[in-house]
């Protein structure tokens, strides 16, 4: 029964992803919103929503472990275990110019976080201020792809603009199944937490954050096979990006995250610090920017031995 509903659950965030993601490009383009716009915005925030649900209704349950450690989680299993195997399989060819403004950015956001944490959680100012450099971070990666003419929606994503009334419909199916999936997901992970004798917080920083990360491992891959290892790379800091200012930021406007384990600052957190510190150095370290099997698997060395630390 518990697995039915981890199963249910992580289904139905899928399929919920997927119809929001449809129902929000299609109505945009049909009202001729740019697709740059498009791509910045509607397609990162709604490829975000199962997390934000995830975490909003834990937290709503009071379950703060599983609405922070399903971020920073992630965010480990990003760069760690996603970006690891990707450079492990595929040699990575990409320039550290076209995305070290973005991970100067995801630094300050960690460092951010990490502050925020310090003096006790989330409340609703400090999502607040999340979201609001969530919107000034947006406005910045618009002007510059409309001023360099780049812009790519969700690699292979493929929408047509859609009649009004079907976008609404798309949009409301998928945010009613994403919150119920939601449910049964927390659900799920709060009961597999209680019969295993684990704690809420190993639950969702591994099997909660690897589950919300297998869509960032496949349109990694399926980037850097097509030769697009800047998309691959840029995607996964932009994910961990969205992760902690809109996840997060969402969640404490909600409700506050002001209560959980202190593991996950002391310990799981500052992991995710380090991991996001490496990104850039590791590309000049050994090879000129590229990731090759001997960086990525440092970087998934990194993760097995935090998951191995969890484990004792």
């Amino acid at each position: 029964m518990i697995i039915a509903k981890l199963l249910l659950g992580f289904g139905l965030l899928l399929a919920g992803g997927e119809l929001l993601v449809r129902g929000s490009v299609g109505l945009a383009l049909k009202l001729q919103v740019s697709r740059v716009v498009i791509g910045l915005t509607l397609v990162a925030f709604a490829t975000s929503a199962p997390e934000l649900l995830v975490s909003v209704v834990a937290a709503m349950d009071g379950r703060s472990d599983i609405a922070l450690g399903n971020v920073i989680g992630s965010n480990i299993a990003n760069i760690g275990l996603i970006l690891g195997l990707t450079a492990i399989i595929f040699k990575m060819q990409a320039v550290q110019f076209s995305y070290r403004k973005d991970w100067i950015f995801l630094l300050v956001a960690n460092l951010l976080l990490g502050l925020f944490l310090w003096l006790g959680g989330l409340e609703f100012w400090q999502g607040l201020i999340f979201v609001l450099l969530l919107v000034g971070y947006n406005v910045v990666k618009i002007r510059s792809a409309r001023k360099n003419r780049e812009f790519h929606i969700g690699g292979d994503l493929e929408v047509e603009a859609m009649p009004i009334l079907k976008g609404l419909l798309f949009l409301l199916t998928g945010a009613a199944i994403l919150r119920f999936g939601a449910l049964q997901f927390v659900e799920g992970i709060a009961s597999t937490a209680v019969i295993l004798g684990m704690s809420e917080r190993f639950i969702s920083v591994t099997l909660v954050a690897f589950g919300t990360s297998v869509p960032e491992l496949a349109a990694s891959m399926m980037a850097v096979r097509k030769g697009e290892s800047d998309i691959a790379i840029g995607n996964i800091i932009g994910s961990n990006i969205f992760n902690i200012l809109s996840v997060l930021g969402f969640t404490a406007l909600i409700q506050p995250i002001n209560s959980y384990d202190p593991v996950l600052f002391t310990s799981d957190f500052w992991v995710s610090v380090g991991l996001s510190l490496l990104i850039i150095p590791l590309m000049g370290w050994f090879s000129k920017d590229r990731l090759d099997r001997l960086e990525g698997a440092l970087l998934l060395g990194i993760y097995l031995i935090f998951i191995a630390n969890l484990l004792l």
